[in-house]
């Protein structure tokens, strides 16, 4: 039983900083959903996609 007590803080603190990633990572793709095309209009405009 010790060594499960042992291991409980750690998995918190990986199951918080999980959740934290998830949290950006959906806030990243909600920001692309909403002004994703602007983005692409954004990077056509100034001539980036040539980079590639």
């Amino acid at each position: 039983m010790e060594q499960q007590a042992r291991k409980s803080p750690a998995f918190a603190l990986w199951a918080a900083l999980f959740g934290a990633g998830a949290m950006v990572t959906g806030a990243v793709f909600a920001g692309w959903l909403n002004y994703g095309s602007a983005i692409v209009l954004a990077y056509m405009e100034n001539g980036l996609p040539n980079c590639f």
